[in-house]
């Protein structure tokens, strides 16, 4: 079997461009330890045999020994009478074991098992995913078209490789603004925040944009103040320790913590209206507040 009678199946699960650093570090691992798993094939039309699972491994032998290297018997299985419907579930399952599907590819998957007359349990089953998840899955195909492209560049690729994935733009989606859900995307992306925050996110940029934009009418109409005007907060805003941020509640009043700054049980209190203004002017402050809720010194 030589490597140019081998073309990648129509039905492999795979959309992305197979990225070159992803590709080296396999044509490294083939060159140590040889082909570790074997290429799933499929009869394919003019005596050529479709790659159903094992694109990346193909490329990476093309690119080491050429279109003319026969493949050893050993490193292939041809499975014949395989229609494209059990193709596709198993190059998803081949796939899904190494747990590098982007959102979009789910997405994919997911449209194509129900217009085979899957139900969402089974599909769900199939993905190894949860019934929630694969409910904000479905929507991505259909909110395209109102995604930032950063937005669409992050829900390529695999979750464990990206800053946005489908459990923040599910928070993100129902905004309106166009404007609001560009920079809030951006501010995912650069401050790398957790799905948990995207909510707190929403309402300090909506807050901002309200009061950069207040809406036309009665010249005497004000806008609605927002929890922090930027009058009330000189800067620079200085915190230059390092320990986790915890929000406690006393009554009604909300007061943010940090705890452990290098001594047993030392804390400070920094005021919810410092992190409000963190989240809005962040260039204001001489430290770092993750959104892992910790913050550290800025060189």
């Amino acid at each position: 079997m030589l490597l140019k009678d081998l073309v990648v199946s129509p039905c492999n699960v795979r959309d992305r461009k197979v990225d070159d650093e992803g590709l080296k570090e396999l044509k490294d691992s083939i060159k140590k330890y040889s082909l570790i798993s074997k290429i799933l094939l499929r009869p394919g039309k003019n005596g050529k045999f479709e790659i159903v699972a094992g694109q990346r491994r193909y490329l990476a032998l093309l690119e080491l020994l050429g279109e003319d290297h026969e493949l050893p018997a050993e490193d292939y299985i041809i499975m014949k009478d395989l229609d494209d419907e059990k193709a596709y579930i198993l190059s998803i399952t081949e796939n899904q074991q190494r747990l590098d599907l982007s959102p979009f590819e789910l997405n994919k998957a997911i449209l194509k098992l129900n217009g085979w007359g899957y139900k969402d349990k089974e599909i769900a089953k199939i993905l190894n995913i949860t019934p929630h998840r694969l409910k904000r899955l479905s929507t991505l195909a259909q909110d395209e078209r109102k995604m930032p492209e950063a937005a669409k560049i992050e829900l390529h690729k695999p979750i464990e490789e990206s800053s946005l994935n489908d459990a923040h733009w599910n928070r993100v989606r129902d905004i309106e603004n166009e404007d609001i859900i560009k920079d809030v995307v951006d501010f995912i992306i650069d401050k790398e925040a957790p799905p948990r925050e995207v909510p707190t996110i929403i309402k300090a940029i909506e807050k901002q944009y309200d009061k950069e934009n207040p809406p036309l009418g009665d010249e005497n109409t004000k806008p609605a103040k927002t929890s922090v005007e930027q009058s009330e907060i000189e800067g620079p805003i200085e915190y230059a320790h390092k320990g986790e941020l915890k929000l406690e509640l006393h009554g009604d009043e909300k007061i943010l913590k940090v705890i452990g700054k290098g001594m047993e049980n030392e804390s400070e209190e920094v005021p919810v209206a410092h992190y409000m203004e963190y989240l809005l002017h962040p260039e204001k402050f001489r430290c770092f507040i993750t959104f892992k809720m910790k913050i550290k010194p800025v060189d």
